[in-house]
């Protein structure tokens, strides 16, 4: 399995996934720098100062989060059907190799290469805003919640890439993330202050085929000292019942339903790649 795994991450070295790593980490240094910049330019209190670098940080996790995700869909959609196209898997294969073993293997070699940039681009961020005054350990706290973008963009790409293509796979992930995303930050305000059921059940149904909002709330819970004012507040009008709904909690139920989700995924996909012909 080692093997797949070294594989896996040579093919990402190999389409110039590096060159992303790269881009990000002079994205997320420059970000960084502009409340020092403006502040400089334009003049200012220290309070307003610490204001723009909590903005900068979170804005800098927002762009980890994004850019992991996507590294992982376009390393996994191709992994399994565009290999098997191109006939890899049918020359690995016949070694003694169980194919679970190769599933495996490459989902090990996405996650560590998708953790290994979100993890640098951290760093890079957290020693950045350091240089400039207190550094912000927020970040630091909300890096294992942020590792599980790629981690549940990555399984669900690589499960559909075991009987998808890679466009239909990426395609297919891109959608669902997409359709979490509106749902949580357009349709739950709307359903919540108008009470449409049907639009509610909707958001609700949006959470179960892509628990992303829970991952943003974990994620919002771990840097909340740095939010800006007003920011993460609850709404001061409505019911209990629509202030729930409109800035729901975590609880334990949702974070265990994250990572079911993502078994299930993993195991869902390694089936499909077993009992699939790829000659």
């Amino acid at each position: 399995m080692g093997v797949i795994v070294g594989l896996t991450l040579r093919e990402a070295m190999r389409r110039r996934a590096f060159l992303g790593t790269v881009i990000i980490l002079l994205a997320l240094y420059g970000l960084s720098f502009l409340p020092r910049a403006f502040k400089e330019a334009f003049g200012g209190s220290e309070a307003q100062f610490d204001v723009g670098v909590n903005l900068a940080v979170l804005f800098g996790v927002d762009i980890i989060k994004f850019f992991s995700s996507v590294l992982a869909i376009l390393l996994s959609a191709g992994a399994i059907t565009a290999e098997i196209e191109r006939g890899y898997l049918a020359a690995i294969l016949p070694r003694p190799l169980h194919r679970w073993e190769l599933y495996l293997g490459k989902w090990l070699g996405v996650m560590l290469f998708s953790t290994a940039n979100a993890t640098l681009w951290t760093a890079l961020l957290w020693m950045s805003v350091a240089l400039q005054g207190e550094p912000r350990v927020e970040m630091w706290r909300a890096l294992p919640y942020v590792l599980l973008y790629p981690v549940l963009y990555g399984t669900l790409a690589l499960a559909l890439s075991s009987f998808l293509g890679a466009s239909l796979a990426a395609m297919f992930t891109v959608a669902a993330g997409a359709f979490a995303y509106f749902s949580d930050l357009f349709l739950r305000p709307i359903a919540g202050f108008f009470n449409v059921q049907l639009l509610q059940q909707i958001v609700w149904l949006s959470e179960w085929v892509l628990p992303m909002a829970t991952l943003k709330r974990l994620v919002l819970q771990r840097v909340d000292t740095i939010l800006p004012p007003g920011v993460g507040e609850p709404p001061p009008f409505g019911s209990p019942e629509v202030i729930r709904f409109m800035n729901p909690g975590v609880q334990t139920q949702d974070v265990i339903y994250v990572g079911v989700y993502i078994l299930v995924a993993l195991v869902a996909g390694a089936v499909i790649f077993w009992r699939r012909d790829v000659q």
